[in-house]
Parts: structure tokens; sequence; C-alpha cells
């Protein structure tokens, strides 16, 4: 899953980056801890091809829910099943998704670390942000204020993920973005787009637990944090094995 993002990109670059055709986002506050049911940048796209940059709520409230808390437990979507749960087998359709962010965390479960267990920051090597593929819609209360939410796909690890966790984001390559954000049909060529990564397009490195907590926030959560234990050094040099080049791999 994908439980806590990094936002300190700016609007304009992510326009820029994105190639959107009209921004509709406010430019939303710098954060190192952004958390489900906050605000996120997201590019939809339209039937003529344009691009729009907007702010949704994170955690997917469809457009028939009665309750807008049912949104807490859609912040991800599994790829195995977007095409038949009732919550997203409307939307892959019309309503798909890039979310850009600058990095994510994610948790190794840990005999020595109480709670949610050793955090993970993952990010793309070069520090450009990382676009996950997504779902949006739009919900309105009883007063008929539209208020847009998004949810993160996931799929199995990849070699560096796996280490830390059995699950991680779709992540998009630009070549994909074009065909993912154009309504129609759920066709293969979408389906072969919700895989892995490839193991080079993250690194990750253990953080501090200050990010367990949605009230803290700062660069400093995203400091690398020495390993404390046998564990923490094991998973660090699984990371670094997943990132090295083998036939296998070519």
């Amino acid at each position: 899953m994908c439980g806590r993002t990094t936002s300190t990109h700016s609007r304009d670059y992510l326009a820029r980056l994105l190639d959107v055709d009209e921004v509709r986002a406010p430019e939303l506050p710098t954060s190192w801890n952004v958390a489900p049911t906050q605000l996120v940048y997201a590019v939809v796209g339209s039937s003529d091809g344009l691009r729009s940059l907007r702010a949704l709520r994170w955690g997917l409230v469809p457009n028939w829910a009665k309750d807008p808390r049912v949104g807490a437990r859609l912040i991800n979507a599994r790829a195995e099943t977007i095409t038949t749960r009732p919550a997203f087998r409307s939307l892959v359709n019309t309503h798909r998704a890039l979310l850009p962010v600058s990095g994510f965390y994610e948790w190794r479960q840990s005999p020595r670390v109480k709670g949610k267990g050793q955090p993970f920051y993952f990010q793309e090597p070069d520090g450009e942000p990382v676009v996950f593929a997504g779902l949006w819609d739009q919900w309105s209360d009883a007063e008929g204020g539209p208020t847009g939410t998004c949810t993160i796909i996931t799929t199995k690890a990849n070699k560096i993920m796996a280490p830390v966790h059995h699950r991680m984001p779709v992540l998009l390559p630009r070549k994909h973005w074009d065909l993912w954000l154009h309504p129609g049909p759920f066709d293969p060529r979408l389906n072969e787009m919700l895989v892995s990564a490839a193991d080079v397009l993250l690194e990750a490195h253990p953080v501090g637990t200050f990010v367990n907590y949605t009230t803290n926030d700062g660069p400093e959560l995203v400091v690398p944090k020495p390993p404390d234990d046998d564990e923490v050094e094991k998973t660090l040099f699984e990371l670094d094995d997943a990132r090295k080049p083998s036939t296998s791999r070519l």
C-alpha cells in the first residue's frame, strides 16, 4: 500500500513537467508528511485530450457514497481488482489520473520498532517527481458542494520495495501518460501498465519514526537514519543488492 507521501515540487513545476493545458489547483503547501484526507496534486484528462492540474482530496469517495468518511478506507486501489470492485470499476474508463509526488514512505514491520514499524523513504534517484497511476471521482454533499477525491493504484512489489513491503504504487513513465489520461475503455494496453516499476527507478533509505505522526513535518523527516539493528542492516543490504544490474534483468 501507500499511506504517506511528500510534496516538495511547486505547482508550476509540476504543470510544466506534466504538460498540462490548464491549472485549476491552488499552490499547495510544501510538505514532507502528506497523509490521507489531505489535498494532493492530480492531473486529469478530458475527451478532447486536454490535461488539467487539480487539487484532490486523497481517499476516494465514490459519487454514490452516502458518507464521505468512506474515503479513509479507499486511499489505495489494488490493480488486480479495479475493474471489478464497485468503488472503482466505473472510474477506470472515464476517471483515470496522474498523481505526482516527490517521494513516499513505506513501513517494514520490525520487532525492534513499536507501532507501524521501521519507515523507509522512496524516491527517484535524480530527485524528479514520482508519478503514480490513480483514479478520481467527485462527490457532492447534501448541500451540493462538490469535492474531488482520488486513490493511488497499487501492485506487487518490485525488488527494491519487496524487502520493506509486499505492495507498491504503480509508477507511470512519461510514455504512458497520454494513454492513461485519455478517457476510454480499459483495454489490455492499460492493464499492461499496472505492473511493478523497474528496480532502477527508485532508491530507498530508512528514516526516523517522526513521520509516524501526521502533526510532524519538515525536511528532517526524510534525512537518512543510521541503521541501529541487524534487521535494518539486512534490509539495506537487500535494497542495495536489488539495484545491482544482473544478467537476469538485462
